[in-house]
């Protein structure tokens, strides 16, 4: 007698699906196991003969002695890849999988499952100033710790929830368990990656030579970003209109209030820093350039100040 010859399987059917409409049974998987689909399917490719016998017994008293005859006799083909796998068949064969894998191999599916249900979490950013960095990298240390959560489950998507009960046959206490240390495991995984790039960018500032930076770590409680600069520059601006102008003032604000927020913008500020001196001194030698960035920088200073281009934050 097959895993489910003692009535232990819940077809799709009995969860409410009925097959006149809506996604079928594949789709649903899919959307609950991405890629990890795959690696389900070549797990059932990889079974033991023992447990393959008993996987093809349970499909037969599912679907049916002539669906078993079929399955048991492609098998060789599918699994030499001469005849594909057809949906119906693989979207019937990955349901009955679950019981036969080993506990590694549900543990790695689960990872995979992780990695295909990222839900956003916070998102924050914290600034260093490179000449007086104490008081940012207080705040980083502080972020960092902020993101180890007692219950690590509370952030997950519902989606690995239910994939991870299917992946172990309905026991919730079981994939709970399973949940929470793929979750742990990638949390101090990154969390450990992080401190130790965190201390050599601390180095870097430290010694000077890195006047400008941007890193982010994300991890399953959420994603922080760092970006490493010095409040004061704004090259060109300064070039032209002066250190105290309302113009500079203005750029800096949006620098500091809008750019820093956006991933594109930390890109662009840490670029900025390490040419816009060479931007600034080009225009400073030429009266018609300078005239003319003066002219360009007056008008998006004034945009910015009124917050036009700024969007949703």
């Amino acid at each position: 007698m097959g895993y489910y010859g003692n009535r232990r399987y819940r077809s799709w059917r009995s969860r409410g699906w009925d097959g006149l409409s809506g996604p079928s049974k594949y789709d649903v998987l899919s959307r609950l196991f991405g890629s990890a689909v795959g690696e389900i399917r070549q797990a059932f490719m990889c079974l033991d003969e023992d447990a393959r016998d008993e996987l093809f017994s349970d499909y037969g008293a599912i679907h049916g002695d002539s669906a078993e005859q079929y399955a048991r006799k492609a098998f060789p083909k599918w699994k030499s890849r001469a005849t594909n796998l057809s949906g119906k068949t693989m979207e019937r064969l990955v349901e009955l999988v679950p019981p036969y894998l080993s506990p590694e191999q549900r543990f790695a599916i689960l990872q995979s499952v992780l990695k295909h249900n990222k839900k956003s979490g916070t998102s924050s950013t914290i600034k260093i100033n490179v000449k007086e960095p104490a008081q940012g990298f207080a705040e980083l240390r502080q972020a960092l710790a902020s993101m180890s959560h007692e219950d690590v489950l509370a952030h997950l998507p519902e989606n690995v929830m239910k994939a991870a009960t299917w992946l172990y046959d309905t026991d919730i206490t079981a994939s709970r368990a399973m949940l929470a240390e793929a979750e742990r495991l990638e949390n101090d995984l990154i969390r450990s990656k992080a401190t130790r790039e965190i201390e050599l960018l601390k180095r870097a500032i430290s010694t000077g030579q890195v006047q400008a930076a941007s890193y982010s770590v994300e991890m399953p409680a959420g994603k922080l970003n760092i970006v490493a600069f010095t409040p004061s520059k704004c090259f060109v601006a300064t070039a032209c209109f002066g250190e105290g102008a309302p113009e500079t003032a203005a750029l800096r604000n949006w620098r500091d209030c809008y750019l820093i927020d956006k991933a594109w913008g930390r890109k662009f500020i840490v670029w900025y820093y390490n040419n816009g001196e060479r931007f600034a001194e080009i225009t400073s030698r030429s009266p018609a350039l300078k005239s003319m960035a003066r002219a360009c920088i007056r008008i998006f200073a004034k945009a910015v100040s009124n917050k036009r281009i700024w969007g949703a934050k």
